[in-house]
């Protein structure tokens, strides 16, 4: 874990609450960001700074050079990764597609988080994540979340709502795309 950047943001020179870690630098010396970035982040949004700073002890940051590949599609995955720079892209694999990675059904850039699913419903990687540049990623293990669990059920409790309302807004994208594309011509089933 890289070497973390401290400020002091309450009580007196004793308090031990003050010190907050508002950025991280990486192995290579240049900054993550951390707290304040991940508080405006909807997986991590309504997380007062004390628990932030708890959840910051968890993560891990993890770079990748241009085309590695984060995730693959099919493989166990027991973490969520919050993009701190760079950009990725999601493939799906598809019959049709022309590479051998899949379909791109998306490109996921700073603040975006890839991953979400398997803390969730615990099965495989349900896309591949390949870097379209350099990236930098913070990662929360199903370990570390259940982790949370044990040790601040309402901080637990709220990202769980967070995770659900970003699944829920990208079902509802894909609903949308869903009827964009349906032929005109199909019918609902009526059974």
């Amino acid at each position: 874990m890289g070497q973390l950047c401290l400020t002091n943001i309450r009580g007196g020179a004793n308090d031990p609450r003050k010190r907050i870690p508002l950025c991280r630098y990486a192995q290579d010396g240049t900054p993550v960001k951390t707290v304040r970035f991940l508080q405006e982040q909807p997986i991590f949004g309504g997380v007062d700074d004390q628990a932030m700073q708890s959840i910051m002890l968890l993560m891990r940051e993890l770079s990748f050079a241009a085309t590695d590949m984060i995730v693959q599609e099919g493989e166990d995955g027991d973490s969520l990764f919050v993009i701190c720079s760079g950009s990725v892209e999601v493939l799906k694999a598809c019959p049709t597609a022309n590479s051998e990675f899949g379909k791109r059904i998306a490109v996921l850039r700073v603040g975006d988080v890839f991953g979400e699913m398997e803390l969730i419903d615990l099965q495989r990687r349900s896309a591949t994540v390949r870097a379209l540049e350099p990236v930098s990623v913070l990662a929360l293990s199903n370990a570390d979340l259940f982790q949370i669990y044990e040790s601040d059920l309402p901080t637990f409790t709220l990202i769980v709502l967070n995770l659900a309302r970003e699944l829920s807004r990208r079902l509802r994208s894909i609903d949308d795309l869903a009827v964009r594309y349906m032929p005109t011509n199909s019918r609902p089933d009526s059974s």
